[in-house]
């Protein structure tokens, strides 16, 4: 992705969040088609981007491939346990961005039940075929067409998801949050990651609308960390911890893992500290 390189004096970044529902359903409708076209052509190097998954070289590498997503999963688990976050394998998991499956099959261990959801129906088709082949009966999928196919979601007790919100502009990546931890239930915990500064990001709809739309391609983009808190606030959930992780492989950019539980006000649980860190 071209970026501008343009930040004030203060070092403030200038990005847009939020937007009006037409346009936010053409920058999902532009994540769609990029990705569509992305899993048709390099379905399992478009999740891992390294050059032993490409199609060319894939067969060779495939187990390699499978296996990093259990690392993922294992991060997860030991975020949890030293957090003293009690993980039930009764629960109900959404895979945000569940790609080609490297997580979901793994959760679909874990868990006893797993809803794999994601915007591309050739990864999605990937990953319903490695779960069948290993022989899962308690994952299921959503296509996320609209933002309104989040909403056949049930409530949920963990919301998993990797490398997965950097790829959609900042509007979306707040939409998808806010709709994720709506169905989030009380008590229940949220582990994602998003990067939430980058050197030089700026992003402003119109004129992203103008200079990007139908150019198929990956992107990366931003939400600031304070916008991540906001959202946070608004649905109720607490901040159990936040670390950088590096997961863009890039030194222009800054990513965080975020762990967050929803709070549960009939039992009289308010926030115990003000997201205020920048």
């Amino acid at each position: 992705m071209k970026r501008r390189f343009a930040l004030d004096v203060d070092g403030k970044q200038e990005i847009e969040v939020k937007t009006g529902e037409a346009t936010l359903h053409r920058l999902l409708e532009q994540v769609q088609r990029s990705w569509k076209k992305l899993g048709e052509e390099a379905p399992h190097w478009s999740v891992v981007t390294r050059d032993e998954f490409r199609p060319d070289q894939f067969h060779a590498h495939q187990e390699e491939f499978w296996r990093s997503g259990e690392g993922d999963v294992q991060r997860f688990f030991i975020w949890a346990a030293r957090n003293g976050i009690p993980v039930d394998p009764g629960w109900t998991c959404p895979d945000y961005g569940c790609g080609a499956g490297r997580s979901t099959a793994v959760l679909a261990q874990r868990f006893s039940k797993v809803i794999g959801c994601d915007v591309s129906a050739p990864h999605m088709a990937l990953a319903a075929r490695r779960l069948k082949d290993q022989r899962n009966t308690n994952v299921e999928f959503i296509l996320v067409n609209s933002l309104a196919a989040l909403d056949s979601l049930p409530p949920v007790d963990l919301i998993f998801s990797v490398i997965v919100l950097q790829h959609n502009p900042p509007p979306v990546i707040v939409a998808l949050l806010e709709r994720l931890l709506m169905h989030l239930r009380p008590g229940g915990v949220a582990y994602f990651r998003a990067p939430t500064r980058a050197r030089g990001y700026i992003f402003k709809v119109d004129d992203y609308l103008r200079d990007r739309e139908n150019k198929l391609e990956m992107e990366m983009h931003v939400i600031p960390q304070k916008g991540v808190f906001e959202i946070l606030r608004r649905a109720g959930c607490e901040l159990i911890e936040v670390q950088p992780d590096n997961m863009t492989g890039s030194l222009d950019f800054i990513s965080n893992t975020f762990l967050v539980r929803k709070l549960a006000p009939e039992r009289g649980e308010v926030p115990t500290a003000d997201f205020r860190i920048q």
